[in-house]
């Protein structure tokens, strides 16, 4: 217990798989109108992605700046910040496209591949996207790209300078003022391709600036290094590169750090050092930290001990950040950022959702309230009646008089018709996006196709079935229960409630039993082979997440504390499994004469279900309630982890871009497992298998693996092919 509070209130850390960077729009626009970013700035790291970026950011601009009749000649069509990959790409395409640009480079013409260590070999990936930018770029080491691109730069005499650092960004879209020390340049765009290599952490310590000539960020050549005393600070995969390679010049090497374990590097690099380690060619100092720099030695300290470590030179490899005061300046909203409007929003939105949950439940106590109060009950009824009859009109032809009637004096059924209607349109208009969205991406997109389809077919059929065809066939009092055949408990309970004396014995022990073959048998069973599946490719809640708050995704709550929190549903779960015992135990399925139901229902199925985590889909993405307190997930989670076979792997590809980890929609650090090759499933995650983590990889690093099903029988199912073992 002690160990779960610090975990669920430690401070927010959310290491390398999160990286802090500007919010941006699908057409790389930040918040300020007329600032783009790409590249690494966008969170896309890879060459080949980076120049098509860039390439594209200016086909766009060049279409929209087209239509600009400003004719002054001072002012340039579009000013590029940095030269690495989009930056070299967006030049190249502002020349070919006749635009008016400069390139401006804080540092060095490509200045990230420049500090990569000598020989450093760059992987033409994804080799299945096309290279858009006629920048030229293959398999190759860095010193073949530097002298091809720095080719292309002179040849084409691209108006790019070198060491001139932008300070600041004033202006607005179309007349931008950009600061450097040497000027001021005014621009109608600006693009941001800024990186991260000019950028490195310093430890800030006595002595540090003293010594600066023998302390380094980057290593070069590790041939400039033979039988030196060398002293590596950081713990992730760059420090463990450089202690492997500095190793081997016979140099007397120590590796420093404040992690207690390795956790960042890949689990190859680990096993290497470690193996150094044990020929003692290595010296590892985990949980130790540096004081101070002298002349000669670097004073570490390591919990209680205090030791100084010689040193020719020090390489701090503690990682790079985005230039964030920077960007802050400029008035650019960052990832991490809560703005005063975001708060409005939020609050905006909390009232507009409560207000529609609301006025659904007019006439219940509590969940109807301020609208019971405020609204006349006549006039409440008119003008839900009037409202029901259009938006029942395309069915109403199917139902004899006395059916209709019945339906026009059920207030309640009335009310569950419009929202269930509603949300099956949301659902079917916001799902066709968002399976044209992961399409684009998938290298197969079976998978997303028959995802997709499932849920908005459940949907749509139970809309009909319960609404149309269940209301003929069972009356209004009885089709409602039809949707717990969909929803199953302990997601909805009243498959077990509220029947009575006079309840038709067929109607009672059909949806009776088939509430029991639900919960006890079918998801049991549906576990074994698709662990929670059921929360993407079947239940409504989770459909909803996955279709209307698709495009939040990339918002879920990350990190260690964030994970902690999903305890809420087990609790949630077992509260449920009481009530519904009680109830049907004690009080013979009448909920009404216990106040444990309505506490449960006022919390959970009003607040928890509805109002709070569609407010936050915006904000948090839209798995707040599946993640964090859904008891059916609770329940397929626990009998998955039990017996589930299916899983998600990874070869030995994994470039660290962070992508499968952005678009986790319950914050599964995917690269941490990724990178190590761990395989990870309902056992150590709260997985819900959607394959949005296997699509965005560029790097076709995961894929899908049961060891029930074989691989043939797993692409016959839509899974995507080449994703299984």
């Amino acid at each position: 217990m002690v160990a779960l509070a610090q975990r669920l209130f430690a401070p927010k850390r959310l290491g390398p798989s999160y990286p802090t960077l500007p919010v941006i729009d699908d057409g790389g626009q930040t918040n300020i109108p007329g600032i783009y970013a790409a590249g690494e700035l966008a969170g896309t790291p890879l060459v080949r992605l980076g120049l098509n970026a860039g390439h594209d950011l200016i086909e766009r601009l060049a279409a929209e700046l087209q239509g600009d009749s400003s004719s002054d000649s001072d002012v340039l069509d579009v000013l590029i910040v940095g030269s690495g990959s989009s930056g070299l790409a967006a030049s190249v395409a502002a020349k070919d496209k006749g635009l008016s640009y400069l390139t401006l480079e804080a540092a060095a013409f490509a200045n990230t591949f420049v500090t990569m260590t000598k020989g450093k070999l760059l992987l033409a990936e994804p080799v299945d996207v096309p290279l858009r930018s006629r920048v030229w770029f293959e398999e190759c080491h860095k010193e073949e790209l530097l002298e091809r691109w720095r080719a292309i730069r002179d040849d084409e005499d691209l108006n790019i300078r070198e060491q001139e650092k932008v300070t600041s960004i004033k202006g607005q879209k179309g007349d931008f003022q950009v600061v450097t020390p040497e000027a001021t340049y005014r621009c109608k765009r600006v693009l941001l391709c800024l990186g991260k290599a000019g950028n490195p952490r310093k430890l800030g310590v006595p002595g540090e600036k003293a010594n600066a000539d023998r302390i380094h960020h980057r290593l070069l050549d590790p041939d400039d290094h033979v039988d030196q005393d060398i002293l590596i600070v950081g713990a992730g995969d760059v420090a463990c590169e450089g202690a492997i390679a500095l190793c081997e010049g016979g140099n007397r090497v120590t590796l420093s750090a404040i992690d207690k374990e390795f956790v960042y590097p890949k689990q190859r690099n680990i096993d290497r050092v470690r193996a150094l380690e044990a020929e003692g060619k290595l010296r590892i100092l985990l949980g130790s930290s540096v004081r101070e720099f002298t002349e000669s030695a670097a004073v570490v300290v390591q919990g209680e001990q205090e030791l100084e470590i010689r040193y020719d030179h020090v390489f701090e490899m503690i990682g790079a950040e985005l230039p964030i005061r920077f960007l802050r300046g400029a008035g650019i909203q960052l990832n991490t950022d809560w703005p005063r409007s975001r708060w409005v929003k939020m609050a905006a939105l909390f009232v507009a959702v409560y207000s529609l949950y609301g006025l659904k439940s007019y006439g219940k106590p509590y969940t109807g309230f301020p609208f019971n109060q405020l609204i006349d009950e006549h006039t409440y009824k008119a003008a839900l009646l009037g409202l029901f009859k259009v938006a029942y009109s395309p069915f109403a032809w199917l139902f004899s008089d006395a059916a209709l009637a019945d339906i026009y004096a059920d207030k309640g059924f009335q009310q569950g018709y419009l929202y269930s209607g509603m949300y099956t349109i949301v659902m079917a208009v916001f799902g066709y996006q968002a399976l044209m969205r992961w399409r684009t991406k998938a290298s197969n997109p079976r998978y997303q196709t028959w995802r997709f389809a499932t849920l908005i077919g459940f949907q749509t059929t139970f809309f009909l079935l319960v609404n149309v065809i269940g209301v003929q066939a069972l009356s209004a009092k009885y089709a409602w229960r039809a949707w717990g055949l969909y929803q199953p408990f302990p997601l909805f309970f009243n498959t077990f409630f509220w029947w009575y004396e006079g309840d038709p014995g067929w109607i009672f022990w059909t949806f009776f039993l088939a509430g029991i073959f639900g919960t006890f048998v079918a998801i049991p069973l549906a576990a074994r082979n698709n662990g929670k599946r059921f929360c993407t490719w079947v239940c409504g809640c989770g459909g909803l997440a996955e279709t209307l708050g698709d495009r939040w995704r990339h918002l879920a709550a990350k990190g260690d504390r964030s994970r902690a929190w999903e305890f809420q549903g087990v609790v949630i779960l077992a509260a449920a499994f009481l009530i519904g015992f009680v109830i049907v135990g004690m009080y013979e399925t009448d909920a009404g004469r216990t106040p444990l139901w309505a506490i449960y229902n006022y919390i959970v199925d009003f607040w928890l279900v509805a109002v709070i985590p569609i407010t936050l889909y915006p904000f948090f993405g839209g798995k707040v309630w599946c993640r964090y307190w859904c008891p059916l997930a609770a329940y397929n989670g626990l009998l998955s982890k039990l017996y589930g076979t299916l899983k998600i792997t990874s070869n030995s590809k994994c470039i660290t871009c962070a992508e499968c980890s952005k678009y986790c929609q319950v914050g599964i650090d995917v690269m941490a497992f990724a990178k190590n090759q761990q395989p990870f499933d309902n056992s150590n995650s709260a997985c819900i298998h959607c394959g949005i983590c296997i699509d965005v990889c560029p790097m076709d690093v995961l894929q899908f693996e049961n060891s029930n099903i074989s691989a043939v029988k797993l692409i016959e199912l839509g899974k995507p092919s080449g994703k299984a073992a």
